[in-house]
């Protein structure tokens, strides 16, 4: 009987966040990922026996969890935490009322009563510096406790019995408490890596890693890798090229893991999935025996998009060695990353293995289905941390006879699964397959210079400096050539951190001119990011005014929509990547009898093709794209020409918590919104909880 084997990949990643010249972490990243996602996933998978997959861990967070072991970091955040809420400063209070907010609202927030309380009392005030002054001590320090609670995975508050009485308890903590909670869950970041390793010994998992730092490395062996993948981004003018930081990040990870799980790793999941014929040759040659990509690198190597050319094993060639790749399902990667959080765990697991059983049915052998996604970002927006989806995703899969799960080394290893030959490979990364998330955009590419910049420095200078000099400067360099600055840089991430994002990129270089005892130069200091933090688009604002639009699938008049609520799809997304948005903003409104919706985006390319349902709690609407107008019985029209638009009674979606979801060709093509649902009714505070 033929078999599918599916392979789950877990990519595990944040940027280095320390500042080496001060010591201190700047961002808490790494210790709230790790008390929320870091165990919890293998552990979701230990819970049903024959489940495997591979965890991908980045030796840029390895070496920051370690840090977090101890109970005295420091960490900006963890600093400001330890001390008694009457000795906090005023800045850190401010500092405090603005971060102790940052989770997600409908699946962190508001489960804990007390918590929820606080936010909505946050809610009244405009400035974190009114938070600051309005917030007692006692509110103060339930918020503290609170926050660590909310971001407690389920093996926490299940099994640390801390962390269960203090989520019994509820409000009125104390410091003592407080205390012993942040000492536990020192504790317990010092038991993950620990469990990875049992896992491993067990034959369940599989740990894979990437270049030290997470760099975008064809981009450090050429930077004009970037026009080959599309002819149409501007790159920077530099010189030289940056081959050596690249194999260096590459050694180091080697290295690094080796320390840590003592053996050298298998496999490397490229940052960002961007890979080069030259940069796998590399890792090949020290004996790194495969890679993943997205499919959309094989579509442009083979020159066809041919689906099932994914579902086999494929091996690259060089003149001496080769190396297995894997490239990933971009749809059923994308549906648990963005698409089922919105669903029940049930209806979402039913239609994965409904369309895995399609994929096992069209292959006349063994096929090969590779499911790899951001591993710690997607969970907050699912029920409980994603523990029932998992759970019951797990269990299916180990009941069917027809398909099994497998680590990456074991497929590339299972000779029962036809193989490919490549003798050359385009360059591209997961996203569109091009480099356009981190070059081109001017912001992207003036931090490139700056690297380029002062490398050129360096350069001139280091004949003159000490081996000790030269070490430093170097973990600077590599660190800045990390993927997460040119993320967050350019208009199409977004994030309210996004000036510390930049501040700590622009610190890392100008820790270089510290170490080589030089000024560092005036560019250093000047932000990249040009937009003042009060001008940045909200994600969604809310109307202004009531509307009655025609409905035309045509923007009438300038002001028919202008008094409309409208949330910005593009700038929705904070830590992940959709392939596109066809979608890319929806309005909506309301006046005494109807609520309208409109969506703008590629209307022009989905008519006659694509269908748009309406999800509301007790129904599910559908409508076709097209240009003629339709009507129901029940008043509701819609129509679409340049835009989509739809029009319903009032008491349909009144105070209803509801989505909308494009079906283009027959798929899901994007969730609208993405991450929540959206509630028309009165004074709703919904806009303030897109803060990612």
């Amino acid at each position: 009987m033929k078999k599918t084997t599916v392979n789950f990949l877990w990519h595990m990643h944040q940027p280095y966040y320390r500042d080496d010249q001060s010591g201190e972490i700047v961002m808490p990243w790494v210790f709230l990922h790790a008390i929320k996602d870091y165990y919890d996933m293998p552990w979701y998978l230990e819970q049903i026996p024959g489940i495997k997959a591979t965890f991908n861990l980045v030796p840029s967070l390895l070496v920051q969890l370690k840090a977090y072991e101890s109970f005295d970091v420091r960490d900006k955040l963890l600093i400001a935490l330890r001390k008694e809420v009457g000795e906090l400063r005023e800045e850190e209070r401010i500092y405090l009322a603005e971060h102790l907010f940052f989770a997600n609202v409908e699946h962190m927030i508001k489960p804990l009563p007390r918590y929820f309380a606080l936010y909505r009392k946050k809610m009244e005030y405009e400035r974190d510096e009114e938070v600051s002054r309005n917030f007692t001590d006692s509110e103060f320090l339930d918020l503290e406790v609170l926050y660590l609670l909310s971001w407690c995975g389920i093996y926490l508050r299940t099994h640390n019995p801390v962390v269960k009485a203090l989520l019994t308890k509820g409000e009125q903590f104390s410091e003592e408490e407080k205390i012993s909670l942040l000492k536990t869950l020192a504790v317990f970041i010092g038991t993950i890596i620990p469990y990875y390793k049992k896992l491993m010994r067990k034959g369940r998992i599989e740990v894979s890693t990437t270049p030290f730092n997470h760099p975008i490395s064809p981009l450090l062996f050429d930077i004009q890798n970037a026009q080959k993948a599309d002819p149409n981004t501007p790159v920077p003018e530099v010189k030289g090229d940056l081959r050596e930081d690249a194999i260096e990040q590459t050694e180091r990870a080697i290295s690094y893991y080796t320390q840590c799980f003592g053996s050298k790793p298998a496999g490397f999941w490229p940052a960002e999935g961007a890979v080069s014929y030259e940069f796998l040759q590399m890792i090949a040659q020290r004996g790194i025996q495969w890679a993943a990509s997205d499919e959309e690198i094989l579509y442009k190597t083979i020159k066809k998009h041919t689906k099932s050319a994914i579902y086999r094993r494929n091996r690259l060639r060089f003149e001496e060695g080769s190396i297995a790749l894997f490239f990933r399902d971009h749809a059923l990667s994308d549906l648990i990353g963005f698409t089922y959080s919105g669903w029940e765990a049930d209806a979402a697991v039913e239609d994965f293995i409904r369309r895995i059983k399609t994929i096992h049915e069209n292959s006349d052998t063994n096929s090969l289905v590779n499911v790899i996604l951001d591993g710690e970002n997607a969970w907050e927006f699912y029920p409980d941390n994603a523990y029932d989806f998992f759970n019951l995703l797990y269990r299916k899969l180990s009941e069917l006879s027809w398909c099994e799960t497998a680590t990456m080394s074991e497929s590339a290893r299972n000779e029962k699964i036809h193989q490919f030959e490549l003798f050359s490979l385009e360059p591209g990364s997961w996203i569109g397959g091009n480099f356009n998330i981190w070059i081109g955009h001017r912001e992207k590419n003036r931090a490139w210079e700056l690297i380029y910049r002062t490398r050129e420095d360096y350069e001139k200078i280091k004949p003159a400096l000490d081996e000790e000099q030269r070490k430093r400067i170097l973990k600077e360099f590599l660190i800045a050539e990390s993927s997460d600055w040119f993320w967050w840089y350019g208009d199409d991430h977004h994030t309210v951190q996004k000036e510390t994002f930049d501040a700590l990129f622009r610190k890392h270089l100008i820790n270089i001119y510290h170490i080589m005892e030089l000024p560092p130069p005036h560019r250093l200091f000047t932000p990249i990011v040009t937009a003042p933090k009060e001008q940045k688009p909200l994600f969604l604002k809310e109307p202004l005014s009531q509307i009655s639009p025609a409905i035309d699938g045509e923007i009438t008049t300038f002001f028919e929509w202008l008094g409309a609520g409208e949330m910005d799809l593009l700038h929705e997304l904070s830590a992940m990547n959709m392939q596109e948005f066809l979608i890319e903003k929806l309005y909506f409104g309301w006046d005494e009898a109807y609520a309208y919706f409109a969506l703008k985006g590629e209307i022009g390319k989905l008519l006659e093709k694509a269908h748009i349902e309406l999800h509301l709690s007790k129904k599910t609407l559908r409508f076709d794209i097209r240009k003629e107008e339709t009507k129901t019985q029940e008043g509701i029209v819609c129509q679409s020409g340049t835009i989509f638009e739809l029009r319903l009674p009032k008491t349909l979606v009144w105070e209803e918590r509801l989505s909308f979801r494009l079906l283009y060709k027959g798929e899901i093509a994007q969730q609208i919104p993405l991450y929540s649902k959206l509630s028309l009714k009165e004074n709703d505070h919904l806009a303030k909880q897109w803060f990612i």
